[in-house]
């Protein structure tokens, strides 16, 4: 009984390192412009910080996103992007004064696209020039002198129905280990011979 016991504790360990990785996905905890922010001058760049490292594989942005919507509908962000490890950055030029929304798509560190968005006003200094900006998200232009589309921003955020299928995969694995290791210890218990009882010790 005592090696059953621990046999189902060690299983049930390893049910808990699958699950808990699949809950690992990365969220903000800084940006620039802040969240509900004011911005009175143009940053440098536009900033998303999370948690954790981002999976940019091969340096190529794929599954990557960072778009600056203005409270007329256009995109006012140049389309090109920098990950550079917890970062994803941005630059823009932006229009009239008022209320934008900053929306974002990143590849989590558990390979998980999270997408979220949030609000910001930009109040324009005087004499500035207000940018056009575009009807559909702007392009990047390439060393070769083509251009990269931005990505799509259908990814899930953290706790969407997405993820939450996928943790159930994980969690659904767990299980079959768990069950494997339960039948496992029922076998070996069938086929441990029994001790001999005094009564035949008697007899011989």
């Amino acid at each position: 009984m005592a090696a059953s016991a621990t046999a189902l504790a060690i299983a049930g360990g390893a049910v808990l390192g699958l699950a808990a990785p699949a809950s690992a996905h990365n969220y903000m905890i800084a940006s620039t412009p802040k969240v509900d922010g004011t911005l009175t001058s143009l940053p440098k760049a536009f900033e998303i910080t999370t948690n954790d490292k981002l999976l940019d594989i091969g340096g190529s942005n794929a599954g990557f996103a960072y778009r600056i919507v203005g409270p007329d509908g256009k995109y006012y962000e140049d389309g090109c992007l920098e990950v550079d490890g917890p970062s994803m950055t941005t630059k823009a030029a932006l229009g009239a004064s008022g209320k934008y929304t900053v929306e974002w798509q990143i590849v989590s560190a558990d390979g998980h696209t999270v997408s979220d968005e949030y609000p910001f006003t930009w109040e324009a200094p005087s004499g500035s020039t207000p940018a056009k900006g575009s009807a559909e998200p702007p392009t990047c232009a390439t060393a070769s002198g083509g251009s990269t589309t931005a990505a799509t921003t259908n990814g899930t955020a953290s706790g969407s129905t997405e993820s939450a299928g996928t943790d159930a995969l994980f969690i659904g694995a767990g299980g079959v280990v768990l069950l494997g290791a339960v039948v496992a210890v029922l076998l070996l218990l069938r086929r441990r011979p029994a001790a001999p009882s005094p009564d035949d010790a008697d007899e011989d």
